[in-house]
């Protein structure tokens, strides 16, 4: 079984995966590491039962609001706005941009390493690529309507990528038909 952190990085290094994933947290809000999550317990477990979602939900919300997210804010504003301005000294203050990104990248690991171990997993989930693929856009159709997404057809084509990078033997219709599900 491959771990968490190991699928995400495998996923987050395929062409159009990075865009995808920042346009849907940019543009609706959406969690990187939830959206990753539910594509990775698809292929584990299955499709959420409704204490795992709420636990991880709740978890990840709290982390991120307290935690991933203000270093991300204050990173990004280092770099638009704060490492630019008179008298602050442009250098020292990239460096320190620079480690406040290792230290979102830390978090955002560290938030991965508590979701993977709210997962059940005693041994290597037996079904077919097609019923994986099924299971981890229905884990990611669940996130988006408990965080009032609309699944618009932009929204399906960025949660494509993702799910072709995650399953890459599985053909494109079947991943879009799976996401229309």
């Amino acid at each position: 079984m491959e771990q968490f952190w190991d699928f995400s990085v495998r996923i987050y290094r395929t062409e159009g995966v990075p865009d995808a994933c920042l346009s849907l947290q940019d543009d609706y809000g959406a969690d990187v590491n939830m959206l990753l999550f539910c594509a990775w317990v698809g292929t584990v477990v299955g499709t959420f039962d409704g204490e795992l979602y709420d636990r991880a939900s709740e978890y990840s919300t709290r982390w991120a609001e307290n935690v991933v997210i203000p270093l991300r804010e204050a990173r990004t504003w280092m770099k638009h706005t704060g490492c630019s301005a008179d008298p602050m000294p442009t250098d020292e203050c990239m460096q320190l941009r620079e480690e406040i990104k290792g230290v979102e990248f830390a978090a955002e690991k560290m938030q991965q390493e508590v979701l993977e171990s709210m997962v059940p997993v005693n041994q290597a989930r037996d079904a077919t690529s097609h019923q994986i693929v099924v299971d981890a856009a229905a884990n990611l159709m669940r996130y988006l309507e408990c965080m009032n997404i609309r699944a618009a057809n932009d929204v399906r084509k960025k949660l494509s990528v993702i799910v072709r990078a995650a399953f890459p033997v599985v053909d494109e219709k079947t991943v879009s038909k799976a996401l229309e599900a």
